[in-house]
């Protein structure tokens, strides 16, 4: 059995994410659909990742058919030949829709999503006045976060490292960025992360941001709204407090999917 961290997550998160996300590989849903019979921690955690789900899929907006297509499409069933069935069909296995290729990383940023969103959407429907102020900030981090990643149009940038694995992902829109940190490790405090916008005139310094210790999970940060137009991006370590002119220490690059 696994043993839960100190912060209240099992280490299986991201394969929980991935099995309730069908995006697992057949013996990998076989282990964690074991393990979920005896870690609660890991069933809330599909909870939370189907409403996070149903969550976002309210921002898609809806298209409606084309004019037409519902009696088009019943006139051609009614002109489709009537088969003749002579023998029982064979029995239907139903098996679970499974999305393959999504790499680590990418799993990573989708569990830190989902303990973001998740704990966003416990404070749905609560009043915030009843809440206390530290509540209260973090139901607006919360809602920032939503604001970014829920919006249909939001861009998302998985920045590797030299040795190609995912270092951070980077989700912007017109609401703001949010940085996912998954292998970014904590700076000291005379040290700054700068996410920088990669143009043909050279790197633009565009946000700062810190990594705490065990921080994991999306990070609203301070983009300007002239980033938008960007589509490939770095994240460097920077020496002391102030936004430098150009990089010196890059950990991580990457444009939009």
């Amino acid at each position: 059995m696994d043993v839960i961290r100190d912060d209240g997550h099992c280490p299986q998160l991201e394969d929980t994410v991935g099995w309730a996300l069908y995006a697992l590989e057949p013996e990998e849903e076989d282990a964690v659909r074991t393990h979920l019979l005896t870690c609660p921690v890991c069933r809330e955690t599909v909870r939370a990742t189907e409403q996070v789900g149903a969550l976002l899929a309210t921002t898609v907006p809806y298209d409606e058919p084309p004019p037409g297509l519902r009696s088009r499409l019943i006139a051609a069933i009614q002109d489709a030949p009537r088969l003749s069935v002579v023998s029982p069909p064979a029995p239907i296995h139903v098996v679970r829709r499974r999305r393959h290729g999504p790499t680590r990383g990418l799993l990573a940023a989708a569990a830190a999503v989902v303990v973001a969103l998740g704990g966003a959407t416990a404070v749905l429907g609560v009043q915030v006045s009843n809440l206390t102020s530290e509540q209260q900030a973090q139901a607006a981090g919360d809602a920032a976060i939503r604001s970014v990643v829920g919006d249909p149009a939001a861009k998302r940038a998985v920045l590797t490292n030299a040795a190609g694995k995912p270092a951070a992902m980077l989700i912007t829109s017109a609401a703001g960025a949010v940085v996912v940190p998954l292998a970014l490790s904590p700076n000291a405090a005379n040290q700054r992360y700068v996410a920088w916008g990669l143009v043909d005139s050279g790197p633009e310094a565009l946000a700062a941001f810190d990594v705490p210790a065990g921080g994991i999970g999306p990070m609203v940060i301070n983009w300007p709204s002239t980033a938008g137009a960007l589509t490939r991006f770095a994240i460097s370590l920077e020496p002391g407090r102030t936004m430098p002119a150009k990089p010196s220490n890059v950990i991580a690059s990457g444009a939009d999917a």
